[in-house]
């Protein structure tokens, strides 16, 4: 999996689950990924099953229904130092946005879930400050 620097992010303006979504899923459109119609189906996915994975971590993405409407694979990433509630008593410092067809969903989700399940990567993301930072290790993740 491929990251893009222009989709790698550092927010602190943030102040709601539902500001991340909808930042990460305007980022997605603007990258020609995804339709805009997406955006909507991310917030319904979130609202109906939660996308809350791991310790600090999140990975919205749409519906099931909504894969007509992505354009091409791709992941948008957010680090919120400030945290965001994404659920009581659970907070997220970090979101992936995700965008994939059929098979290319399901390998995102894989890919991403394996790779944030290992401490030494989580704890990299999270020390990352800057957008470059974060990117830097993302894209060092591609290599390994």
């Amino acid at each position: 999996m491929r990251f893009e620097r222009e989709l790698v992010f550092v927010k602190t303006d943030i102040i709601s689950k539902e500001d991340v979504v909808e930042f990460l899923g305007r980022r997605l459109v603007e990258a020609g990924a995804v339709e805009p119609g997406y955006v909507e189906a991310m917030h319904v996915r979130e609202r109906e099953f939660g996308t809350y994975i791991t310790d600090g971590i999140a990975i919205p993405h749409g519906t099931e229904k909504s894969r007509d409407m992505v354009k091409k694979a791709a992941v948008a990433a957010v680090k919120l130092p400030q945290g965001i509630e994404w659920l009581p008593g659970k907070t997220v410092y970090l979101a992936f946005g995700i965008a994939g067809n059929n098979d290319d969903h399901v390998a995102l989700l894989g890919w991403l879930a394996t790779f944030l399940m290992d401490p030494a990567q989580k704890e990299k993301l999270l020390a990352a400050d800057t957008a470059d930072a974060l990117f830097s290790h993302l894209d060092a993740a591609n290599d390994a």
